[in-house]
């Protein structure tokens, strides 16, 4: 197994990464992410919020801040982080996420061991300390990786990996061009990383990586938002379902809505009632009407 350590020749694994992080107000969580990345890493900050003080908190500390001046979404806004990058390695890392010690050395390690990938993610846990199951992708047909409970305890080649940590070599993405700018929300992850697979070469699970990730932890959570990303996964559940070459994709999305409102879990939840009528107009919009997100 690599150490912490391990460096090609004698520049450090931080000194090889940029890390790029998208925020939307999330000041309150990213300066305790960034405190946790190793000595000489690049922190590129896109800001696709309002101003919440992240952009003086960069600038006093040697960050890269970018304002989008609106929300363009997670992938757009991405690939302006990225373009910023002269680094050998892009990590695409949540603002929410905090890396245990050693993890963006054992993620750049596993590269350098394998020429042929392209990229590598860790582990995540929960704020409970429990470890989450290798995230697989929904667009690809039901296969190894489709069973919820797959925790590898070895570096494991996989079809797809989590965007909320994401180590990619820079010229790998290039070669891709980069995460999808039709997807605004939502499987993101899912194409760019299936695309990387397809294109430039294998996907590597690095277990012994750790990341903590408070899923969600980057906004404030309200059933404003909850519609919000409720219409945008719909429309972009459809846009990969298609993409991807998927059976019946319009009959997939619709019964993807419908299913959500015959759970029972909507009735007891009024942010889960907002994100099922959020699907529904992202259906309506996708069907013909001109209909945009629900205001924030």
């Amino acid at each position: 197994m690599a150490t912490s350590t391990e460096t090609k020749g004698t520049e450090t694994a931080g000194a090889r990464v940029s890390v790029v992080a998208v925020a939307f107000k999330s000041f309150d969580v990213l300066p305790a992410m960034a405190a946790t990345l190793p000595e000489g890493t690049q922190l590129i900050c896109v800001d696709n919020g309002p101003p919440d003080g992240l952009e003086a908190w960069a600038q006093a500390n040697g960050h890269i801040y970018i304002p989008a001046g609106k929300n363009l979404g997670f992938g757009t806004a991405c690939n302006l982080g990225a373009a910023r990058s002269t680094r050998e390695f892009v990590f695409f890392l949540n603002p929410d996420a905090t890396l245990r010690p050693g993890a963006v050395d054992l993620l750049v390690a596993a590269l350098d061991r394998r020429p042929d990938a392209s990229a590598s993610g860790p582990a995540f846990f929960a704020g409970s300390g429990k470890m989450f199951s290798v995230r697989p992708s929904i667009i690809l047909p039901r296969g190894p990786f489709a069973r919820r409970k797959s925790r590898p305890t070895v570096e494991t080649q996989v079809p797809s990996l989590s965007g909320a940590g994401l180590m990619v070599r820079r010229s790998a993405f290039e070669k891709i061009g980069g995460f999808d700018p039709e997807i605004f929300l939502y499987f993101e992850d899912d194409d760019v990383t299936l695309r990387l697979d397809r294109d430039a070469g294998p996907l590597l699970y690095v277990p012994e990586a750790r990341v903590d990730h408070a899923s969600g932890g980057s906004t404030e959570a309200s059933p404003a938002l909850s519609a919000f990303k409720g219409y945008h996964y719909i429309r972009s559940y459809y846009h990969v379902m298609k993409k991807f070459g998927r059976s019946a994709p319009m009959a997939r999305t619709i019964w993807s809505v419908l299913r959500r409102f015959l759970s029972m879990r909507m009735l007891k939840s009024v942010d889960r009632r907002h994100d099922a009528f959020g699907r529904l107009r992202g259906l309506r919009s996708l069907l013909g009407a001109k209909l945009g997100p629900p205001p924030l």
